[in-house]
């Protein structure tokens, strides 16, 4: 009697836990899931964002291209010079973004969370990160040039010292407000929450790997 009724606490114990263990993996599935997917909505947000600067980029070459002729019937002298030169600044600028845009554009595009291993995805936005931090310099660098190439061209240096430096001051300012909106607010914002999908799923594939190896 005493065998009887150890192995039937024995199977109800085996029956409970094998209970817990499903209840366990249908809970860590549906996290899985949920963390993919908004790693996922992130991603196609990321590569919204690139398109539309793609986007972007080719219209505002085409109104380049349109200044470009249309300008020098209307103006001459200095004037026709200084339009021409930043006409010439701004296309060679907005072909290399163009470029560069799409490049990320397709990087971003072709990370599938789904279909891809959790530790490929991460290294690609890590790569795609670091891509961003690249970027912010080069549109640093940029605001510097035209501020410069602004300065030169409307002749500031003939202006008083105040004047000088206020124009100048604005120009920077509202350049960083646009960097700070354009990548802080919208670009790192979406990283950020990839960031922390990705680690979640690192820990929860983890967690399955000591089940996995114990059925094995």
């Amino acid at each position: 009697m005493e065998l009887d009724e150890l192995k039937k606490s024995w199977n109800a114990l085996d029956q409970h836990l094998q209970k817990d263990r499903l209840v366990d993996e249908d809970k860590l599935s549906e996290l899985i899931s949920t963390y993919k997917s908004n790693a996922g909505k992130s991603i196609r947000r990321l590569a919204g964002w690139q398109r539309l600067s793609v986007s972007i980029g080719i219209a505002a070459i085409l109104i380049v291209v349109a200044l470009w002729c249309i300008l020098p019937r209307f103006i001459s002298g200095n004037l026709k010079d200084e339009s021409c030169i930043l006409c010439l600044f701004f296309a060679v600028t907005i072909i290399l973004g163009i470029f560069w845009d799409l490049k990320t554009y397709q990087w971003v595009r072709d990370t599938k969370v789904d279909e891809m291993p959790i530790v490929q995805v991460a290294l690609r936005m890590n790569k795609f990160r670091s891509w961003m931090k690249y970027e912010v310099i080069a549109i640093s660098v940029w605001a510097v040039l035209f501020t410069c190439l602004y300065y030169y061209l409307v002749g500031l240096y003939h202006k008083p010292l105040l004047f000088q430096v206020i124009i100048i001051s604005l120009l920077l300012l509202v350049d960083v407000c646009i960097i700070y909106l354009v990548y802080k607010k919208l670009i790192y914002s979406h990283l950020d929450t990839i960031r922390k999908n990705i680690e979640e799923l690192e820990g929860l594939h983890i967690a399955e790997a000591p089940d996995d190896n114990f059925r094995a």
